[in-house]
């Protein structure tokens, strides 16, 4: 019979045999292959048995990162509104954004799949049953966007990588920001960000577009908003009296109209950001998705808030 000191040491045996083996399994990577154990943002604890070779990306701000971090030649399949950058547009497609083909993503074999937090709870149960490695992410604020970014770098083996680009990403924010160290909150406009305007909705406290705002030396009109994306109704609007009025350019894939869409609707003559024409717009891309591109609309927002300090070019 067996001894408790022996069964003890083929257990430590029999762990390191695994542990071996899942560091050494399949895939390459700049940074060797090994298993990661990746917390998602579902609170989940996701194996990655190796350096992924084959990606789906259900996101275009996810294939955005996964570019940005260069990774962009293990990327087999995005979604029909992945087009950036332009080697984005080349990609297979496994459908739209919020309704992927399951059966197009286990076609590719992907060895990873990285989806949204929110739209895709179906698919992401679905792969998890049969076995496939899935991360969900969903970054509101700036800090969860330079997270997701290590998380990804981390699952992808290449951690370095994007600890490099989150630091790159957090110098440009200090050095845009610099101007407006010290402005008084006299001098930083009050700001309605349209999300939508039937209903009104615009963006709350926990989001990055409210950091966005934060730092570009404005003050959110729904700073203090019991919801991330609260609607308000036109009375309520008024009474807060925005300066300012920023738009996306693009809401919903279409190009939106001029400062006087908001003229012609009954009651927005009211708000000060209307009659004295302050209303601008931005480039949506450069806003809603979580990426390195933020920092292009935190430039942007700056020209528009602070022309004097910070010049639009």
């Amino acid at each position: 019979m067996a001894s408790k000191g022996s069964n003890i040491l083929f257990s430590c045996l029999l762990l390191a045999i695994i542990l071996i083996c899942l560091s050494c399994g399949g895939g390459g990577g700049s940074q060797g292959a090994q298993a990661e154990l990746i917390e998602d943002d579902l609170g989940r604890q996701v194996l990655i048995p190796h350096v992924p070779e084959r990606i789906v990306s259900l996101s275009p701000a996810t294939t955005e990162n996964l570019f940005a971090l260069g990774l962009g030649p293990r990327v087999v399949a995005g979604t029909e509104y992945d087009d950036y950058p332009p080697e984005a547009l080349n990609l297979p497609k496994v459908g739209d954004y919020t309704n992927p083909n399951l059966e197009v993503v286990l076609s590719l074999e992907p060895d990873l799949v990285l989806a949204d937090l929110i739209a895709h709870q179906k698919t992401i149960k679905d792969l998890t049953e049969l076995g496939v490695p899935t991360l969900a992410f969903g970054p509101n604020t700036m800090e969860e966007v330079y997270n997701t970014l290590l998380w990804l770098g981390k699952a992808a083996g290449v951690l370095e990588e994007a600890e490099e680009l989150v630091a790159t990403m957090q110098r440009q924010v200090e050095a845009l920001t610099a101007p407006l160290a010290g402005l008084a909150e006299a001098d930083k406009p009050l700001v309605y960000y349209e999300i939508w305007h039937e209903p009104i909705i615009t963006a709350g406290p926990n989001t990055f577009i409210n950091d966005l705002l934060t730092l570009a030396g404005g003050r959110n009109v729904a700073a203090d908003a019991q919801k991330d994306w609260p609607q308000y109704s036109l009375e309520v609007l008024v009474a807060a009296d925005p300066q300012v009025i920023i738009r996306p350019r693009l809401t919903h894939g279409e190009r939106e109209g001029g400062p006087e869409d908001f003229q012609s609707r009954p009651g927005w003559e009211n708000i000060s950001a209307v009659r004295e024409g302050r209303i601008y717009f931005v480039e949506d891309d450069h806003i809603s998705r979580a990426g390195p591109r933020l920092i292009k609309g935190l430039e942007e927002l700056i020209g528009i808030l602070h022309p004097d300090l910070y010049p639009s070019k």
